[in-house]
């Protein structure tokens, strides 16, 4: 049984209550969720606990780590913030007590530059579902540092790369991607056989669970494993060649480098590659010749390998020098972290939402309402799915009370014929088609 001195206790416990606090002051700066996608997670969550399914497709388990804070807290939106800022705290947990067999300040690094990379942060605020399936990635590397029994590292693993799976299809992408780049290296290079079995064994149920949802049940991943599919059928977007209006793939690409590198001048230590392999996965990830709406994605995964490599190349640093170099890399994160911080927000402001929940003034309860923007639906579903029947295009025939809902960059110049308006609203128009 694996044991913890009072001092790995307090670190650990620090890793986690920093990474709950700071997650849940960023998020409880607004009452409402954060985001585009902030109410598509209030929609699922009502629609799972008060139906047993989801309205949209999507991974399942999530959703059902995410229902006991949504059922213990009256105010949903803060009963998913909590829900959030719970998770990544166990994240930060887990990659604390992974790379604590190297030193104690190396588990730390890894919870401290999880929580305060901007890559993280921006997928707690609006990519829920990929933020809360990062504990499965966290899990593997804590297996492949630290579990040494080779059948448990192997079963262990497996049922890691399902519930990455049944989480996120990103997440489970860039699992599998990780898992059979450290398996390949174990074979290349030196790796130990609990690396090498459970690589192995995450990598190859990884693919059977890709093959059985492209070929035979979807529903598995919830219809995720389709995006990939259509990233493998056109990864370079719909214009193709070289994209450098974001550069933040940059500093990744470095990091990335940075720890190949290490992983390579270092491969007599146990555990090297893991940097190796993160390193690698990282740059795959980040490549400038991969689409922008997938790059943009990609970029984000870093919130969960540049820990990986950073907490690693502080095990080769001196003991009475690894201190000065957490502070420094803390206080680089902070930099990079704060103009993050103050660019989150809800994708509506409180006037607007003050103004959405009015409509049940101008709108009677049992009509249909047309919500042709995703992003307006999203908020008036969240708010007015019980009141009313909410599409995307008006129904055919028309039922009589029909009413057209548009944001203020959707306006149309002329009303439909035989419409009325009924609301000219800051944020919404309200009209009563004919």
């Amino acid at each position: 049984m694996m044991r913890y001195s009072l001092k790995s206790l307090c670190l650990m416990s620090a890793a986690f209550l920093i990474s709950f606090i700071t997650i849940l002051i960023v998020l409880l700066r607004y009452p409402i969720m954060y985001g585009i996608d902030g109410p598509y997670y209030l929609i699922q969550m009502r629609h799972l606990l008060g139906d047993g399914s989801l309205k949209y497709p999507d991974p399942p388990l999530t959703y059902y780590m995410l229902a006991p804070f949504y059922l213990l807290f009256s105010d949903k939106n803060v009963g998913l913030k909590v829900a959030v800022a719970f998770y990544g705290g166990l994240t930060s947990l887990i990659l604390s007590m992974a790379f604590r067999r190297f030193c104690d300040l190396s588990g730390l690094t890894a919870s401290l530059t999880f929580t305060l990379s901007p890559f993280t942060l921006r997928l707690a605020e609006d990519f829920i579902k990929n933020y809360v399936s990062l504990i499965f990635p966290a899990i593997f590397i804590y297996i492949l540092l630290n579990v040494k029994d080779l059948r448990r590292a192997a079963v262990y693993s497996s049922i890691i790369a399902l519930a990455s799976a049944l989480s996120h299809v990103l997440t489970f992408g860039v699992l599998a991607l990780l898992s059979l780049i450290v398996f390949i290296s174990s074979l290349i290079g030196r790796g130990d056989d609990p690396i090498k079995y459970a690589s192995a064994s995450a990598a190859i149920t990884s693919m059977i669970i890709l093959t059985v949802s492209l070929s035979i049940f979807p529903q598995v991943t919830g219809y995720d494993s389709f995006k990939l599919l259509s990233f493998l059928n056109q990864p370079f977007g719909d214009g193709g060649g070289l994209t450098f209006r974001r550069i933040d793939f940059i500093g990744s690409m470095v990091i990335g480098l940075a720890g190949i590198i290490y992983g390579l001048t270092h491969r007599s230590e146990p555990g090297s590659l893991i940097p190796i392999a993160s390193g690698i996965s990282l740059i795959l990830l980040n490549l400038p010749i991969i689409g922008r709406s997938w790059l943009f994605r990609f970029n984000l995964m870093g919130s969960i390998l540049v820990p990986l490599i950073i907490a690693s190349m502080m095990n080769g640093v001196e003991g009475s020098s690894r201190p000065a170099m957490l502070t420094a890399i803390i206080g680089l994160m902070f930099m990079v972290m704060l103009p993050t911080i103050f660019s989150l927000r809800p994708s509506i402001t409180m006037n607007d939402y003050l103004e959405l929940q009015r409509i049940v003034d101008y709108v009677p309860p049992g009509s249909t309402i047309v919500v042709p923007d995703t992003r307006l639906r999203y908020w008036v579903e969240a708010l007015h799915e019980e009141t009313y029947e909410i599409v995307r295009r008006p129904p055919h025939p028309p039922p009589q009370d029909l009413y057209l809902i548009v944001g203020r960059h959707h306006r149309p110049r002329v009303l439909p014929p035989r419409s009325k308006l009924i609301l000219e609203g800051d944020y919404i128009q309200i009209i009563k088609l004919g």
